[in-house]
């Protein structure tokens, strides 16, 4: 036998462990420790001694995990000290990163060592005892400390192969530790911003839910300006609390009896500019305009008043101008000494006049007839004696029936309750109207009547909207919003596209032409530029090209069109889906009394027809027709009370709404949600996929709620796609997205060789994407024999009738 004798020597073995492990530790751990005893209550921005802040404490950390030390004091002890730390302070920070890193090798598992004691295994190399260890040719008889220092030893510990492999990919990454920290550190930036934002959105959520006016409005002053009707303001800049600009010198030009829309990315600023307006918050901008601002939601808690009430209390002004005519009155009527009881306004007020004329008529009485008289010719003006027939209307107009004006707001939905405020706006008949998204919550039938009642609007209004087809029907100009400009345009939406391309093809040239001018003159330049028979020469064209590069125009940067695909599916066997005689209702037997109710009011009554594979179907029709019942029918949502629904036994039927984001946990990354909606899917391949919807690098990563509206909904595009379904079933699909994605999602479905099913009010997008219209109502459904502009026609008769009787009924009960 041979004996072989090793001296090791303890401490050598211990700083190499203690590298080996602080490496180990990941570079947040290493940082939470050092914070915990640098800074004050883990604030990044404030430390226990000046001079130290978080990215002291990130840069020691990283220095720490990147390098490795074999002595903790040696190595941060002088850089601590260099901020004015003392011995107690740095003697912490060093005994909490020795225990961060022994805290994280332990593993946990108890062994039996060679002399049998009960110990706790080292995950890195044990430490040996001083002296010497013995290693026999007789290798089955080492104890399992000694077969792991010899493996450690030797480079054969798989630890350390880890380790190194880790080390060697991170110097092959094209990110730097700094880089990730910096990265990090501006998530939690966005993070916190966000979190600010949305704390600030419910705390006036929560401000509006108990105002039981359903629009507000700020009383103007009619005594500034020179009640000129058109509005222009100079030198407008617009910025967000955090300090963004969002517009810079702008022009706000807004002519009387004009309709704007206002159109740019989502994000831009739109919104924020509509609220600064209403808000009088515009420097410069009169203040003797009526001016409101609908918003694109309005959460507030309906109240017990009727919705033909509440619109009509929503109007600020008339109800202050009748509360001072009631003062007024009654004051009057005191001084006069007796009272006039006539009932006709205009008797009465005759009768004040009359009185004014004779002697006992005081100064006071002069001045309050007169302020009188101008509060009767105010609210002659904004036509408050037809208020109530007005409203009707209007509500009318929206799709409210007689009984749901008369019930209470708070039996409404959040869509009616949007309904209700944007009816109070058109009651109001503000000077400038802004309206923001306001056919989100309408069904077709509402948008096709608001688009007639603008057209005829007296005042100026501007709109921003998705929907171009209204923006065509409704706008005689347009507004870009964007690179921090507002450029005008004359005429609809089409006619803005058109201009636009014209101009930037024009720009294009402008600039292509001086491109070629400046080459050929640099060509000239160079080629005699060391000739001194030319030298004059060149030295002009030196100075003629210096002068033209002042005079540049800018470089054009058109935009890349975003575009993606539903992939087709295989073939299916017919029949896809088939409908036949199906009756469906929510109470098909009245809970009050038990009785049954009766057959004809049934929201759906012996519905027949099929679905295919060549399916281009838009289904219409008012809300609460039964289009949501009839699509939750087909995706056996719902079960039909008679009648049979059949489906391919190898159908995938996909389902997009304007909801579709909300499907997502907001505080996962877009592929951690994706793997969960597919769960055999797998990592590096989802990322790929959510590339080609351009969520690619850190947005995939970072958490959903710090990613842009757009953004989100492209993540719902690319759930609709990755399900590769044969059917697509859309309710609504474009609320909430922009002019782009809009296109982007028709574009994918007129290339989708597969069914498809749309509910929608979007005329543009039903126009391109459906080639045969389904029409649900009275229980019905059925084919509608003709074009969506014979369809529109057809609405706009049986609305308008709708709105005359219910005048109509209105002037009866009255009288």
């Amino acid at each position: 036998h041979y004996h072989i004798t090793v001296v090791l020597h303890n401490p050598i073995w211990i700083n190499c462990n203690l590298r080996r492990r602080i490496m180990s530790i990941p570079e947040e751990d290493l940082r939470k420790a050092l914070a915990g005893i640098l800074l004050k209550d883990d604030n990044d921005d404030e430390g226990v001694v000046d001079g130290i802040d978080g990215d002291i404490v990130s840069y020691l950390a990283g220095m720490l995990h990147e390098g490795g030390i074999d002595d903790v004091e040696d190595q941060i002890g002088p850089f601590l000290e260099g901020y004015g730390c003392d011995e107690d302070l740095i003697s912490k920070a060093c005994k909490a990163v020795t225990s961060c890193a022994n805290g994280a090798t332990s593993s946990g598992k108890t062994t039996v060592n060679g002399d049998g004691s009960g110990g706790q295994k080292d995950a890195g190399a044990v430490r040996l005892k001083q002296g010497l260890v013995s290693m026999s040719s007789a290798l089955s008889e080492q104890t399992d400390a000694e077969i792991d220092a010899n493996r450690f030893m030797w480079g054969q510990d798989n630890k350390i192969a880890a380790m190194t492999n880790q080390q060697r990919q991170a110097h092959e990454t094209s990110v730097s530790a700094k880089d990730k920290r910096k990265q990090r550190k501006e998530l939690e930036s966005t993070r916190r911003e966000y979190e600010s934002k949305m704390a600030f959105l419910a705390a006036e959520e929560e401000g509006d839910a108990g105002k039981a006016s359903v629009s507000h409005m700020v009383l103007p002053d009619y005594r500034s300006g020179r009640n000129e009707k058109d509005i222009w303001v100079r030198n407008v800049s617009l910025s967000l609390d955090n300090g963004k600009s969002l517009l810079d010198d702008g022009e706000l030009k807004f002519s009387h009896q004009r309709r704007y829309g206002l159109v740019g990315k989502n994000g831009v600023g739109k919104t924020t500019l509509l609220k600064a307006i209403a808000a009088f918050q515009v420097e410069g901008f009169p203040r003797h305009h009526r001016i409101l601002h609908v918003r694109q939601e309005i959460r507030a808690a309906g109240g017990s008043v009727s919705v033909l009430q509440a619109v009509m209390d929503a109007d600020v002004e008339r109800n202050t101008l009748m509360e001072e005519e009631k003062e007024l009155l009654k004051r009057l009527e005191k001084e006069g000494g007796r009272d006039v009881d006539a009932v006709d306004i205009k008797e009465k007020l005759n009768k004040l006049k009359a009185r004014s004329k004779a002697e006992e008529a005081d100064e006071e009485f002069n001045a309050d007839l007169k302020r009188l008289d101008e509060v009767y010719e105010r609210l002659q003006i904004i036509g408050s004696d037809s208020a109530e027939s007005k409203a009707a209307m209007i509500l009318t107009g929206l799709q409210f029936t007689p009984e749901m004006q008369s019930g209470p707001t708070s039996a409404l939905s959040g869509g009616w309750r949007m309904r209700v405020a944007l009816a109070a706006a058109l009651f109001i008949e503000p000077d400038l109207l802004m309206l923001d998204e306001p056919t989100n919550h309408l069904d077709l039938e509402a948008v096709l009547w608001l688009e007639s009642y603008l057209q005829s609007y007296r005042h100026t209004v501007i709109i921003v909207s998705h929907d171009r087809s209204f923006l065509n029907e409704v706008c005689t100009d347009t507004i870009e919003f964007k690179n921090r400009k507002l450029t005008y345009y004359k005429g609809d939406y089409d006619t803005y596209v058109k201009t636009s391309e014209e101009n930037i093809k024009n720009s294009m040239r402008v600039y292509q032409a001086y491109q070629d001018k400046r080459a050929h003159m640099m060509e000239f330049i160079d080629k005699f530029r060391c000739s001194a028979a030319r030298a004059k020469l060149v030295q002009s064209r030196i100075k003629t090209v210096e002068k033209m590069d002042l005079e540049a125009p800018e470089p054009i940067v058109i935009e890349q069109l975003w575009r993606f695909a539903i992939p087709n599916p295989e073939p299916l066997g017919r029949p896809i889906i088939s409908i036949d005689d199906v009756w469906f209702d929510y109470t098909p037997v009245d809970e009050a009394t038990g009785s049954k109710k009766s057959k004809d009011e049934w929201i759906l009554q012996k519905v027949n027809f099929g679905v295919d594979l060549d399916s281009r179907m838009g289904i219409l029709g008012a809300n609460g027709a039964g289009k949501s019942t009839l699509l939750n029918l087909i995706m056996d949502r719902l079960t039909p009370i008679s009648g049979s629904i059949s489906r391919n036994s190898h159908l995938r039927i996909g389902h997009f709404t304007q909801h579709s984001s909300d499907k997502f946990d907001l505080q996962l990354s877009a592929v951690e949600n994706m793997l969960n909606l597919f769960e055999d899917a797998e990592d590096q391949s989802m990322r790929s996929f959510l590339g080609r919807f351009q969520i690619q690098g850190t947005d995939a990563l970072k958490p959903m709620m710090l990613l842009s509206g757009g953004q989100k909904s492209r993540v719902a595009f690319a759930s609709l796609a990755y399900q590769k379904p044969h059917v697509i079933i859309m309710d609504e699909p474009t609320n909430h997205l922009d002019m782009e994605s809009i296109d982007a999602l028709v574009e994918a479905v007129k290339d989708f060789r597969g069914g498809l099913l749309v509910v929608s009010h979007d005329q543009y997008f039903i126009t391109n994407t459906c080639g045969e219209l389904w029409v649900v109502g009275s229980g019905k459904v059925s084919k509608f024999r003709g074009d969506f502009n014979d369809y529109k026609k057809e609405t706009l008769e049986r609305t308008a009738k709708r709105v005359a009787d219910s005048v109509k009924s209105l002037s009866t009960i009255n009288k």
